[in-house]
């Protein structure tokens, strides 16, 4: 019995979707292939399935359901069917004795306040609810009529519904202009819920203006992995390779955190000279070998990302810390061998 099979015998409705590396949605059939093990799962992070299951009954309203997994992946991507089956009992379970405790589901885990910000306001629009009062809160600051400097009032979900909603209401232009004047707090958290979309051409430029003017005053390493994230996905591939390009020249690319949202953002623009570029900062980061051998043990799982990793280890465009970072892991991978 599978996830997809269990929910299809209750009568509800499914939306499945990836909370790893960004929140997007993953299809019925595709869920379907991967719990059936005809394919692997696309984006593993950390080894595993980051996974949001909605479901609803359509004649039954106001009766949803939220379970948030984290599934164990083999070596090969593919999910360990006993652990689905291990949080399937645990459901059938719940089902069947709903006035029981049935303490916590196998695999289950909370995601941080952003992630479940977003996925709560997902999980309204998929549902064909109505917006929050943080909403509307939340496009009155990003007009200006509430003034820049006032966004103590703003909460994690209006920012988020926006983000959801950027295609309505013109909150695209909207977002664009709050871009160019919010302060920092406040639009690092707006950066990072752009991550889970694809900014358009004019978003994409009023994002990287604004980090033009980040850099010009200073921009630390917080703010630099913002930007990263904002547009990880923009629809303008070449600007997006050029500002990681930019970001991995900066004094502060050395940081971790900078780091590793490239690693988990944009891995998929990384290869040939941009990944050895990536690499070669990678190798003097800020938290030492450790950290060099997280994110490459978390790169080279990832579709096609092996190849283009080894490739660049041979590179003769190798800095000598990255040599030596190499040689430690290799190191480390024979020693857990």
């Amino acid at each position: 019995m599978s996830i997809s099979k269990f929910v299809e015998e209750t009568g509800a409705q499914m939306r499945i979707f990836d909370l790893g590396r960004r929140i997007q949605k993953i299809s019925k059939a595709d869920f379907s292939d991967i719990e059936n093990l005809n394919k692997p799962y696309p984006s593993p992070y950390l080894q595993h399935a980051w996974i949001g299951i909605l479901t609803w009954n359509p004649k039954k309203a106001g009766n949803h359901n939220i379970w948030f997994l984290k599934l164990p992946l083999d070596e090969q991507n593919f999910i360990l069917p006993g652990d689905r089956d291990a949080f399937l009992n645990h459901w059938l379970r719940c089902l069947q004795y709903p006035d029981k405790e049935h303490g916590e589901a196998p695999c289950y885990y909370k995601p941080d306040q952003n992630r479940m910000a977003y996925f709560h306001s997902l999980a309204l629009a998929t549902l064909g609810q109505t917006h929050t009062d943080f909403y509307t809160t939340t496009r009155a600051y990003l007009s200006g009529d509430m003034g820049w400097e006032n966004w103590q009032q703003l909460g994690l979900q209006g920012i988020a519904e926006v983000v959801v909603s950027i295609d309505k209401d013109k909150n695209a232009k909207l977002v664009a202009q709050g871009i160019a004047n919010m302060p920092a707090t406040p639009l690092n958290t707006l950066l990072g819920f752009l991550e889970n979309i694809e900014p358009d051409f004019p978003l994409s430029v009023a994002i990287n203006d604004r980090l033009a003017k980040v850099i010009e005053l200073g921009a630390e390493p917080a703010d630099l992995a913002a930007f990263i994230r904002a547009l990880s996905h923009s629809q303008n591939v070449e600007q997006r390779k050029m500002l990681i390009e930019v970001i991995l020249l900066h004094p502060k690319s050395s940081s971790i955190e900078v780091l590793a949202s490239v690693a988990s953002r944009c891995w998929q623009d990384l290869e040939g000279e941009l990944l050895l570029a990536f690499l070669n900062v990678l190798a003097s980061n800020d938290q030492g070998q450790p950290a060099f051998n997280a994110l490459v043990v978390d790169l080279m799982p990832l579709p096609n990302k092996r190849e283009h990793i080894l490739q660049a280890f041979r590179s003769e465009k190798r800095s000598e810390e990255l040599m030596i970072a190499i040689g430690n892991l290799m190191k480390s991978v024979q020693q857990a061998s």
